[in-house]
């Protein structure tokens, strides 16, 4: 699954007649116990649309399916009800559903030909606008690009402060966050890093009341640790106003053992950007951290080229270091996401207790403080590597 194979967007369309349509039935909120924006693959043809878990013996339930062109990678829930999902990079299209409303009336927006997205997209603080990660194809930096929330048109850009900007979260301070990934890559060798001797990943935090000016870039000590998925954590003390960011990184060291070794997660508190080591004894991660979420007192980082899911306790200071907790084993884990609705072992509700979802090869399952909950089954579908809970009410109408 590493290699796209891009259409042209004009001639895929065409080709495609009448897009496939399941839009969401009607259901009460008690009836839906998870559901989820996705992206997933069946047999070779890539899907975008929403999900619904069922009871621990269920299959995930699809109830919204779009084909798309190439491999989706992130999506954002906005407030409107509807989803937007990005390309994965280099990308050259963002789609929007809406719940209930037939695929074939999904919004389309093909982005300039000198910029790619690069795979995330987020709403801004007021709904008025997306921000979306892209690339200057002329010189291969970092944009953020500010995008009407009803169009999708471009309004404004952005610099990021580096290259391969990918994941990006506001803080509550109404600031951006941003993962440069710092990988070079150019658009007509597709995914194929080069120079990564090169290599300059950051964390960068931008104003956007102030055009998006940089206030900020923290780099780690390791220039072969790329960071790239981000989710907010528990906040740092007791009262404190402030929380911690966690960071999955991914490592691209020449040497396949220090690769093999390297750490999974970074930790920032607002100040002080460090990776958290490898308990020592712990078996090696393949040094890729898929996704990242966080229930609001624990981490969890999925790493499907290990088959695992790890968790890791955040520090109560700023100057901790932060500790590994457990690892579960779980076929070709990536997404991960928070649950709308928590369920015990019999797919009962459990009101005010965070859960996650983890999206595999063979199930999803539903963790709570690293425990299993449930699972369903995922026959027939490749789920891709990201998913975000919705509102039961989307369900509704």
């Amino acid at each position: 699954m590493e290699t796209e194979h891009p259409l042209h967007r004009r001639r895929w369309l065409q080709a495609m007649g009448l897009l496939a349509a399941m839009p969401l039935p009607q259901a009460r909120s008690s009836q839906v116990p998870g559901l989820l924006a996705a992206a997933w693959m069946r047999g070779e043809q890539m899907h975008v649309g929403m999900v619904r878990s069922g009871s621990p013996a269920a299959q995930l339930q699809v109830l919204q399916s779009l084909e798309v062109p190439t491999r989706a990678h992130g999506m954002a829930a906005l407030r409107d009800g509807s989803v937007v999902f990005a390309s994965r990079r280099p990308g050259d299209w963002l789609v929007r559903l809406r719940p209930r409303q037939a695929a074939r009336h999904a919004q389309w927006l093909w982005i300039e030909s000198d910029r790619v997205f690069n795979g995330h997209v987020i709403e801004s603080a007021d709904g008025r606008h997306l921000y979306t990660t892209e690339t200057d194809l002329a010189d291969a930096q970092g944009l953020i690009g500010v995008r009407d929330a009803a169009t999708l048109e471009k309004v404004a850009e952005w610099r990021t402060g580096g290259m391969d900007p990918h994941q990006l979260l506001l803080d509550t301070d109404g600031t951006l966050m941003v993962a440069n990934g710092g990988i070079p890559t150019q658009s007509e060798t597709g995914r194929r890093k080069l120079q990564l001797d090169h290599m300059d990943s950051s964390i960068a935090r931008l104003h956007p009341a102030e055009e998006g000016a940089i206030a900020g870039l923290w780099q780690l000590g390791d220039s072969r640790l790329s960071l790239r998925h981000l989710a907010w954590g528990p906040r740092i003390g007791p009262g404190a106003p402030r929380r911690w960011l966690g960071i999955a990184l991914q490592a691209e060291h020449r040497d396949p053992e220090a690769r093999a070794a390297a750490p999974v997660l970074a930790l920032f508190d607002g100040d002080r950007l460090h990776a958290v080591p490898l308990p020592e004894g712990q078996p090696a991660l393949a040094g890729y951290g898929g996704d990242i979420g966080s229930d609001g007192r624990f981490f969890a980082v999925s790493c499907p080229r290990a088959d695992t899911v790890t968790w890791w306790q955040a520090p109560l200071e700023p100057a901790g270091q932060g500790r590994w907790l457990r690892s579960d084993a779980m076929q070709g884990v990536y997404c991960v996401a928070n649950s709308s609705v928590s369920l015990d072992a019999q797919g009962r509700p459990l009101p005010h207790l965070p859960a996650l979802w983890m999206g595999g090869a063979r199930q999803a399952q539903l963790r709570q403080r690293g425990q299993l909950l449930g699972a369903a089954g995922v026959e027939g579908m490749a789920l891709d590597n990201h998913w975000i809970p919705l509102q039961a009410a989307a369900a509704a109408g």
